[in-house]
């Protein structure tokens, strides 16, 4: 099975941690087959990284799945996340996204399967429009990301 490059963005670790979210289980399969067949992309400067280790308590399912990711050089990929200003401008000032997340975008963009996993609001139809059409990125909820991964 050929493995994917994963930009997961925070809200699904969050959604991971939550035992009263009834997503939350689908969630930790999903990354449970990230560490088992794929790897996810993060940026060199540590932004994606340090805002996991935010809201990923130590404690935590999520929190030890991230020890164990980033403790293998084979599943993690580092790229630049930058997001050209063209796009960056329509993005802030046309579709209202937040600045944060410019960088999961711009680690999807670089990557060769361009996928961000998450169902944020803040990811609106325009918004995902826009990244399909003109930047080849599939912003996937966790029951598609699941499926994706698990497909030979």
């Amino acid at each position: 099975m050929p493995s994917c490059e994963w930009v997961l963005d925070t809200w699904l670790l969050e959604i991971a941690q939550d035992p009263f979210n009834e997503a939350s289980l689908r969630a930790l399969t999903l990354l449970e087959e990230i560490k088992s067949r794929h790897r996810i992309g993060v940026d060199f400067e540590y932004r994606i990284l340090r805002e996991y280790f935010r809201y990923a308590r130590a404690d935590s399912h999520v929190g030890q799945w991230l020890r164990v990711i980033i403790g293998r050089s084979d599943k993690v990929v580092w790229r630049a996340g930058n997001v050209a200003s063209e796009r960056k401008n329509k993005l802030l000032n046309d579709l209202g996204f937040d600045r944060a997340d410019l960088v999961f975008v711009g680690v999807a963009a670089e990557g060769p399967d361009k996928v961000i996993v998450s169902e944020e609001s803040d990811y609106s139809e325009p918004v995902r429009d826009y990244l399909a059409r003109e930047m080849q990125v599939r912003v996937l909820s966790v029951g598609e990301a699941l499926e994706r991964a698990r497909d030979p």
